[in-house]
């Protein structure tokens, strides 16, 4: 009697109806002909055409792909439907394929691509290695010829500016592990502007506003020469800002305003070693570090 009673109570959690291939969706049996029925192709789909019938088949393959392990062969065949003629196709393709494979497409765009050079723009606090903040204000250009310049406009002006050469081979080594290593490419992408004031403003809050109203709105700071160019509606200087020089004849340009994070802080470090060392003793392998550092 137990195994009767459990018999019926599994079968209570089947679903009623029958499934069709082409819509993706479980209906009643009378949505079926006798035919459709065994095809498992409703009332509905089978009067579709056969290119439309078709599409929605492909459709269907290429959603159930999104959770499951791929053969080889289907990541093949996932990969060719992303150039496919039909928009819908295509596009459910790129989706399901970005899902299984994050990165893929950016390996596909970083592919052959390297920088002719990369200026790095840092005014605000980061950390030294000892986990300290010190302020900085600083711009360091680099390009593919091994020339290197710091100006530190924190700096006496008859003082600011510092260039070094190093080896033609390193700086391009040293600019693709950019590019390819810590992914600067996407860092517009990847990492958040919001400021820790869009974060902690309380709309509730008892706060006077009156008195920060009829405070008198700071004049305009000049910019440095060569500084980047400021917002209309702002005084302040970018916390940082990155423009790559890219071999496809593209510029690549991004400018931070409310965070100051880690990445662009490891690229200004790596820069600085080449200072301490004159651009000399650098490393053989070209990924043994994030990105091509002089040797300790």
């Amino acid at each position: 009697m137990a195994s009767k009673k459990k018999s019926k109570q599994h079968g209570s959690n089947k679903l009623h109806g029958h499934y069709c291939r082409i819509c993706g969706e479980h209906k009643a049996n009378e949505k079926f002909s006798g035919k459709g029925h065994a095809a498992h192709i409703c009332k509905a789909c089978a009067t579709l055409s056969p290119a439309e019938r078709s599409e929605q088949t492909t459709l269907r393959k290429i959603e159930g792909m999104a959770f499951r392990y791929l053969s080889e062969q289907e990541i093949k065949w996932l990969r060719g439907k992303m150039n496919d003629k039909r928009p819908e196709v295509s596009e459910a393709a790129r989706n399901t394929h970005g899902m299984k494979f994050p990165r893929y497409e950016r390996s596909q765009i970083k592919k052959g691509l390297t920088a002719f050079s990369l200026e790095l723009f840092l005014h605000g606090e980061v950390w030294d290695e000892w986990g300290d903040e010190i302020p900085v204000h600083v711009r360091v250009e680099m390009d593919d010829t091994g020339l290197i310049r710091r100006t530190d406009y924190d700096a006496p002006e008859n003082g600011r500016e510092t260039e070094i050469t190093i080896d033609r081979q390193d700086a391009r080594r040293f600019l693709k592990a950019v590019i390819h290593e810590l992914d600067a490419l996407f860092w517009d992408e990847d990492l958040s502007d919001a400021g820790p004031d869009d974060d902690d403003f309380d709309p509730f809050s008892d706060e006077d506003t009156d008195e920060a109203e009829d405070e008198t709105a700071p004049e305009p700071v000049p910019a440095e020469q060569g500084e980047p160019e400021r917002p209309p509606d702002e005084s302040r200087l970018p916390l940082w800002s990155l423009c790559l020089e890219l071999n496809n004849g593209e510029d690549k340009a991004m400018t931070f305003y409310n965070q100051m994070h880690d990445e662009p802080q490891s690229l200004y470090w790596s820069l600085m070693e080449w200072f301490e060392t004159d651009g000399n003793d650098i490393v053989e392998d070209e990924y043994e570090s994030d990105v091509l550092t002089p040797e300790e």
